[in-house]
Formats: C-alpha cells, sequence, structure tokens
C-alpha cells in the first residue's frame, strides 16, 4: 500500500510527542504537588493566544477565558500582535499558548514561568521570521517540535488541560473525557485515502486507519509554508482524477491559487471536501468543534464508495 512519506513523518512526530507528554506526566514528585498547589492561588486571570486554548481553559476551570485570536476570518500564522494584544497577555497571570512558530508573537512577550504550551517554544522567538519559512529534512522523522496543529491531537489537549487544572484549579476531566471519546471514534474509521492542501488535520487522524497519499512534493511546501511548484500541484491534480481518492482535506483560512486548483478539480471529479479550519467559527465552542470535525469525518468515510486502494 502507498502511504504518504510525510504523513509517516508526522505519525512518526505524533508519537514522539505523545510519548513526551507521558513521560513528563509520570514524573512528578511531591514537592512539584506542593509547589503546583501553591502557585494555584495565584492565578485569578487566565488568557490564551487563541480561541482553541481559551475553550480549553474554559472547561476546565470553569471561568470565560479571553484570547487574542478568535473566529475563523483570521490566519493565525500571519496574525500581526497589537500592543493591546500583549498588554492583555502580560496582564494574566497564567497564558495558554500553542507553543513552537505558530503564535511565538504573542506568547514571546510573556514571562515563561507563567506560560502553559501544547509543544516547546520556539527558539529566539522574538526573532522570528513569520512567514515559517523552515528546511524540514523529509528523510527523516520530524521532530514532535514540528506539530503546529497541536490541538488537533486529542490526546495532546487532553494534557493541556491536565496542566491546567493543576497550575489554575477546576476540573480536567470533561476535556479528557470528550477527547477520548474522539480518539476512539476515529480509531474505529475504515481504511480510506484522503489528502490534504495542508497538513491541519495530520495529529487528529494519528493513529487511525485513514491514509493521507498527499503528494511529498506538495506536502513538503505547505510544511515549508512555501508555494508549491506546478509540477507539485500538477501531481496532487493526477492523484484527485486517479480516483482513489475518498475525500479532501481544506483550510479555508489558508487558502491561494493553487488550492483553490485543487478544490476546482475534487469538485469536478466528485471527491468530498472536508473544510477544517485552524480556529472555530465564531460563537462555536473547540471541543464541540472537534466533534463535529469528527461527525464530518465519520459521514464521509462511511459514504464513500469501495475503491481500488492498492499500492
Amino acid at each position: 500500500m502507498a502511504h504518504s512519506h510525510i504523513f509517516a513523518s508526522l505519525r512518526a512526530a505524533a508519537a514522539a510527542l505523545l510519548a513526551g507528554t507521558t513521560l513528563v506526566a509520570c514524573s512528578g514528585t511531591e514537592s512539584d504537588t506542593a509547589a503546583t498547589e501553591a502557585s494555584t492561588s495565584n492565578v485569578s486571570k487566565i488568557a490564551a493566544t487563541t480561541q482553541v486554548w481559551a475553550d480549553v481553559a474554559s472547561a476546565v476551570t470553569g471561568d470565560d477565558v479571553e484570547a487574542v485570536i478568535t473566529g475563523a476570518n483570521v490566519d493565525p500564522h500571519h496574525y500581526e500582535a497589537t500592543a493591546a494584544d500583549i498588554a492583555k497577555l502580560r496582564e494574566a497571570d497564567l497564558v495558554i499558548a500553542n507553543g513552537g512558530a505558530y503564535d511565538a508573537g504573542l506568547y514571546d512577550a510573556v514571562d515563561e514561568a507563567k506560560l502553559i504550551h501544547a509543544i516547546p517554544l520556539a527558539e529566539g522567538a522574538q526573532d522570528h521570521d513569520h512567514d515559517h519559512d523552515h528546511d524540514h529534512d523529509h528523510d527523516h522523522d520530524h521532530d514532535h517540535d514540528e506539530i503546529e496543529h497541536a490541538w488537533f491531537v486529542p490526546e495532546k489537549v487532553s494534557e493541556v488541560a491536565k496542566e491546567i487544572e493543576q497550575r489554575a484549579g477546576g476540573s480536567a476531566s470533561e476535556v479528557t473525557k470528550r477527547m477520548d471519546a474522539v480518539s476512539e471514534r476515529l480509531g474505529q474509521l475504515d481504511h480510506v485515502h484522503l489528502a490534504m492542501t495542508e497538513p491541519i488535520a495530520a495529529g487528529l487522524l494519528y493513529g487511525t486507519e485513514l491514509d493521507d497519499v498527499t503528494p511529498e512534493q506538495y506536502a513538503r511546501s505547505t510544511l515549508n509554508h512555501t508555494d508549491p511548484s506546478i509540477d507539485a500541484i500538477a501531481a496532487f491534480i493526477e492523484v484527485i482524477e486517479q480516483g482513489s481518492l475518498d475525500f479532501l482535506v481544506v483550510n479555508p483560512q489558508s487558502t491561494n491559487s493553487a488550492t483553490q486548483r485543487l478544490i476546482d478539480a475534487a469538485n469536478d471529479n466528485n471527491v468530498p471536501i472536508i473544510e477544517i479550519t485552524e480556529t472555530p467559527p465564531a460563537g462555536t465552542n473547540f471541543l464541540d468543534y472537534i466533534e463535529e470535525v469528527t461527525d464530518t469525518i465519520e459521514r464521509v468515510v462511511a459514504a464513500a464508495e469501495p475503491k481500488d486502494h492498492a499500492a
């Protein structure tokens, strides 16, 4: 069976990420617990870089947590922080961030001791190039700090929720229960082929039978945040037209002429399109949104006609 090298790398990266968080969770001591309990009383105001992590924090604490980036009309990759944004985060006692290059322009202005982050913080974030040009070696496994969309790894969302509970109080049980259910549902899906205009759902699909067949050259471009070549686009369109693709994943917050060509090709060839945004639509809670995305994937997979998925 033909598997995408890129998706295999992302799977390995997700495994490394989850293994790392497990080790951290198991390494606590009584003194660590005491220090955490002592610091909890000092947390009265929580803020988040994006609505995703604000919703997770709200679910844990029971309080309304304010986010800097909200709604699905903004591409967080290119968000330029204002002085008011920075002030909001600095005034908080605890800030929930994604980490990595994704929201470095926001969390870099915050004392690291006040941060909870899903993936490691970017080195030299203050000097970070917001065009996110990275030269990844795709012949090797990705390090876990390259999984940008960490909130689509249900287990990682649970880990962040548990840390919020430890540092700010409340309960992570509802979040972990819902994330476990999402993982279980996706893990029961049949084997089908999908492709993505960018790897937004790679973490969500980790460990499932859903097989990413996005052409490697195109996937490399999206990971490096560079424009795909004409050849890469043509190879992707060929995958769509050959009839073995069960659905296409599109991030409507990050589109260009290349992705529009892929969308048009999918429509012309009756390939279902699943839209997944980086931040939930305005008025939609992230925990509800990830369940809605799961509902959609289940429906599309269930409706997929048997195809020749042989290598």
